[in-house]
């Protein structure tokens, strides 16, 4: 799996723009690409739907970039809320 970047995730936006206009639901075409960016990058499927149309893809790219440095160091950690990404703050277990 590849790390996902802006790069990927704009070109996946743009090739979902290029197809004709169906109220951003995710069938045919555009459910192709959506798969197609889960299995690329192993995000999830709403991560992928928010990309494919446009929506916070600075925040995922950031939270793939952090888990990714963490998986390298050791300290990745599972259960972490996406709302945690991006923050910049110590994370610690509480008890």
């Amino acid at each position: 799996m590849e790390l996902l970047t802006r790069e990927i995730a704009y070109t996946y936006r743009d090739r979902a723009k290029a197809l004709p206009y169906n109220g951003m639901q995710d069938i045919g075409q555009r459910r192709s690409l959506r798969i197609e960016l889960q299995e690329r990058c192993g995000v999830t499927e709403l991560e992928a739907i928010n990309i494919i149309n446009g929506f916070h893809i600075d925040i995922y790219c950031m939270k793939y970039l952090i888990r990714a440095r963490e998986a390298a160091e050791g300290k990745y950690i599972k259960n972490r809320k996406a709302t945690d990404y991006g923050k910049n703050k110590k994370h610690c277990n509480r008890t």
